[in-house]
């Protein structure tokens, strides 16, 4: 895998947050496998798809570590990807993980972490909300 700048990581925080034009500067930067993570992270099959056919297996895994395979967060660390298993611990608000990768020479990945911890944490108190959504009655 390929070690980003802080600036390519940023604008995956961009992209996380919905911000206009972080796409685009995703993949005219060379970092389209950034934003096809997130894509993929969001559940479009044909992003990890292009995931594993461009050699981005280390992403692919990272997502399928993210919805809960035990198996591909073991294969991170087994491959020398221990920077993206702790993201993924660090997301979930992990204070070793986040010290880890401080120490570790990895820190430009905790905005990453930071992002993907905010955006779990808004979508969980969607989902829970969505349960008691009977829609509007006065539509």
């Amino acid at each position: 895998m390929r070690k980003y700048d802080i600036t390519s990581l940023l604008k995956l925080c961009a992209l996380i947050k919905q911000e206009e034009g972080a796409k685009e500067w995703l993949a005219g930067n060379g970092c389209r496998e950034l934003y096809e993570f997130w894509e993929a992270f969001e559940n479009v099959e044909k992003s990890f798809r292009w995931l594993l056919e461009n050699n981005h297996r280390e992403l692919a895994a990272l997502v399928d570590a993210f919805h809960g395979n035990d198996n591909a967060k073991l294969f991170l660390i087994k491959s020398g990807h221990r920077e993206l298993a702790a993201l993924i611990d660090a997301s979930e608000g992990n204070k070793t993980a986040v010290e880890w990768l401080m120490k570790s020479g990895n820190k430009e990945w905790l905005p990453v972490a930071r992002e993907i911890y905010l955006w779990n944490k808004k979508n969980a108190k969607k989902g829970f909300w969505s349960f008691f959504d009977f829609g509007n009655p006065y539509s």
